[in-house]
């Protein structure tokens, strides 16, 4: 790098109203003002850090006094415009309120503001975190505020504009700077590493952005210390390292863990996280992101954006649990602050999510009830069955009792979609057998094939779940699931295309009604097709 190293928040600070980004409501109404030289005296700008209330305030400071003429585009290129540029301008005079709070201070100035501009038409304060005055700095400021000389403009600047007299703010134009999205920050930091010819990747850049958090400079001093740390360029990995990311994989597994309710995996995979030097506090943050991205999944059905990962996990659990877990993960980030260690903090959160599942709430019921019932009427010593010699016993011989249960005929994919329905499977138990293809059935085995996009979800313990549930109806039932092709012939595709027509079939119904035709006609418009429910999937919403 150059000996003379500029950062980047300076280096592209906006030099015009065209370079700045994002703020257009603001722009808009300066732009106009200027071109059609009807200029207030006062103007305040209020905002977060680093979304362009001192930078507004230059251009304006040059749209007003540069050589060429009061204009929204001023030239950049005359003596005063670079003065201002490089800070230099004796007409400007920039304060900082928080250095300079005396009212002492503040008449010296003021009684300066009398005599005319140097050079320029206009003298500009410019006055930055203006909250920061005393209450004798603002009485002092106020009648020149009210009543300036011709030649002055006051622009002030403030991150509380909620600390400001109402006798300033009346005197003022006021501007709401929002924070900036996190596609323009992301634009904007692409642009710069391209003018800089510098290498990174786009992941790196999105989550800069969203570190950023609306502000483009903290945004573009993050990207000074990435470009640092990874020796002139910004990959992803580095980013992670150098802001004690949590990787993407490791928060799904943890959010899959708890959704299952795996208390003992969940304890030991924290243990693993907390060995790797991962920063846990940013675990616990990424996983509440994660559930409210879950959320979105479940209630915006044809959303590209949102991945196959998401989808899947929004399938295993229900939107009021999902709410509990958010809640508890919210608070969480709040109590691990003040836990013994991050590791006990995150912990605790988790295992709170697992034992207010409501569930195990009601597992936790029974046992207590069966407690109750044990200390009560102690359980009496087991007798040996009448039908049952001793001599069968010792042998090893005796065999179960088989219930007298109807035992269903399994021959083939419509028997098996039949005792899905039957069973009214939940949670990752559901997705599972919707996604699998009968292949054979003998008395004691049933073998499936399970569509291979879904292997994730095959874990043991959703497979034991299936396997209970169809002892239920099936005595002595081994499960084998094996993975494969299932070529689209699952009760899941098959549900699939069935919404698909019944929506293609309202959808034709709905837009050949004459009556909607007449009013797509009267007001020269068209249907959104997206916004044509069927009743049954309106109900079901």
């Amino acid at each position: 790098m150059s000996e003379h190293y500029q950062v980047l928040a300076r280096k592209y600070r906006p030099h015009n109203f065209q370079e700045l980004v994002g703020q257009t409501h603001t722009i808009r109404t300066l732009v106009n003002a200027l071109d059609n030289n009807n200029l207030h005296h006062g103007f305040l700008f209020t905002g977060t850090r680093g979304v362009g209330k001192t930078t507004i305030a230059r251009i304006f400071a040059k749209s007003v006094n540069c050589e060429k003429g009061i204009s929204s585009n001023p030239c950049g290129k005359c003596e005063t415009c670079l003065e201002i540029d490089r800070g230099q301008s004796i007409d400007l005079i920039e304060l900082d309120a928080a250095s300079h709070t005396g009212v002492d201070h503040m008449r010296e100035i003021l009684e300066n503001a009398q005599y005319t501009p140097t050079k320029n038409l206009y003298k500009i304060y410019l006055i930055d975190e203006v909250h920061m005055l005393s209450k004798s700095s603002f009485n002092a400021l106020l009648k020149t505020l009210e009543e300036p000389p011709g030649h002055i403009k006051f622009l002030l600047a403030t991150t509380d504009p909620k600390k400001l007299p109402i006798t300033i703010l009346s005197r003022c134009l006021q501007f709401n700077l929002n924070k900036l999205s996190h596609d323009e920050i992301f634009n904007h930091l692409k642009f710069i590493m391209d003018s800089e010819g510098l290498e990174f990747e786009d992941d790196a850049l999105s989550k800069i952005a969203e570190f950023g958090n609306g502000s483009m400079r903290d945004a573009l001093s993050l990207l000074d210390q990435s470009i640092s740390f990874g020796n002139g360029s910004v990959k992803d990995k580095d980013i992670k390292a150098m802001l004690g990311l949590v990787n993407h994989d490791d928060i799904f597994k943890l959010a899959s863990l708890v959704i299952q309710r795996k208390a003992d995996e969940v304890l030991l995979f924290v243990k693993e996280l907390a060995h790797k030097g991962e920063n846990l506090s940013n675990a616990l943050k990424d996983l509440t992101s994660l559930f409210h991205k879950i959320s979105i999944a479940q209630l915006i059905s044809d959303d590209k954006q949102i991945s196959t990962e998401i989808r899947t996990l929004a399938t295993l659990i229900s939107a009021q649990d999902l709410q509990l877990f958010y809640q508890i993960s919210i608070n969480g980030q709040k109590d691990i602050n003040y836990s013994p260690s991050e590791q006990i903090g995150l912990e605790m959160t988790l295992l709170r999510m697992i034992a207010f599942h409501p569930n195990n709430m009601g597992d936790e019921k029974k046992n207590l009830k069966s407690t109750k019932k044990e200390i009560i009427a102690p359980k009496a010593d087991k007798k040996i069955p009448k039908s049952e010699s001793l001599g069968d016993i010792k042998d090893g011989t005796v065999k179960k009792k088989i219930a007298n249960k109807n035992q269903p005929s399994i021959k083939n994919q419509g028997d098996w979609e039949k005792i899905i329905y039957k069973l009214s499977f939940s949670g990752a138990a559901k997705t599972v057998v919707k996604n699998t293809i009968f292949s054979s059935f003998s008395a004691e085995t049933i073998t499936l094939t399970l569509n291979k996009d879904f292997k994730n979800l095959l874990t043991s313990a959703t497979q034991k779940s299936i396997e209970k549930k169809l002892g239920t109806i099936v005595d002595g039932i081994s499960l084998v699931i094996e993975l494969g092709e299932t070529n689209g012939s699952t009760l899941s595709n098959k549900e699939a295309n069935k919404l698909e027509q019944e929506q293609k079939q309202t959808e034709d119904q709905f837009l050949s009604d004459d009556g909607l035709k007449e009013l797509e006609n009267a007001f020269n418009s068209k249907v959104d097709k997206k916004s044509i429910k069927s009743l049954k999937e309106s109900n079901n919403v």
